[in-house]
């Protein structure tokens, strides 16, 4: 079985995967919190690193942690911002149930949907989802390019199987 990708077996690999990376999309999309979700913390931040994609911070006199990430972060404005506001106070918007434990710092992180210093929005949640739908939309565009592929495939075969003429647009070997 050297070329599987080429019987049946491979062409419902590909429209399956194709399928589950739309189905992907359609998840990361409505796992994105809404505005109404969010809540806020304030203070002037004590504590920053910068690791594993993310950019890991307190804040002073709150008990919670927060992150922000590479991906929600494409022009580092947010980071910026924030290793910069051990001067000026900073006001944090993050959703209570989207917690990570990264194995390399102790304690749970919030992840940061928008930012303000000094009463200055420097990111909105719509700014942080802008970033984080160009990635998706790279798993959907892909979903759709392998369903496409692989449901062609799965037609051609089935037709081939049937004696139905094959696809008109195929060249003869």
């Amino acid at each position: 079985m050297k070329n599987w990708f080429v019987s049946q077996r491979g062409a419902y690999f590909f429209l399956l995967l194709g399928i589950g990376l739309m189905l992907l999309f359609v998840a990361l999309e409505r796992h994105f919190p809404r505005a109404d979700q969010l809540e806020t913390a304030s203070g002037r931040v004590t504590w920053s690193r910068a690791a594993q994609g993310g950019l890991y911070f307190t804040l002073g006199g709150e008990e919670r942690q927060f992150v922000v990430f590479v991906k929600g972060d494409a022009d580092q404005r947010l980071r910026l911002a924030i290793q910069d506001a051990e001067a000026y106070p900073i006001k944090v918007r993050f959703h209570p149930e989207q917690v990570s434990s990264p194995s390399f710092l102790p304690g749970r992180f919030y992840a940061v949907y928008g930012v303000s210093v000094g009463g200055k929005e420097v990111s909105s949640l719509a700014v942080v989802q802008g970033s984080y739908r160009r990635d998706n939309l790279v798993a959907l565009a892909m979903g759709v390019l392998f369903a496409a592929y692989g449901g062609r495939r799965v037609w051609n075969l089935r037709n081939a199987a049937s004696g139905a003429p094959a696809d008109r647009y195929r060249r003869p070997r």
